[in-house]
């Protein structure tokens, strides 16, 4: 497996409450960051059936899924709403 590949180009000292961002996971390109959590949010869809889930950062996990930070994401389309 390539380590690279969930090297995040943001760390997460560096993300911002709040705020979207590109990245990749598995069921997402597009995660809000909730400091308070410390994890980011995304949409879902599974069996017709749409809800946030939660993902973490890649500095947090090592042994599951996690959400590869890219970029800032100035202009989401939609909100990702917390919990």
């Amino acid at each position: 497996m390539n380590a690279d590949r969930y090297q995040p180009k943001i760390a997460k000292q560096d993300l911002v409450h709040g705020a979207y961002y590109e990245g990749r996971c598995r069921n997402a390109t597009v995660a809000r960051w909730n400091a308070e959590r410390e994890c980011f949010v995304h949409w879902r869809t599974k069996f017709g059936q749409r809800f946030t889930e939660e993902i973490r950062h890649p500095e947090d996990d090592q042994h599951y899924d996690v959400f590869v930070v890219e970029r800032v994401l100035d202009n989401p389309t939609e909100e990702i709403p917390f919990r």
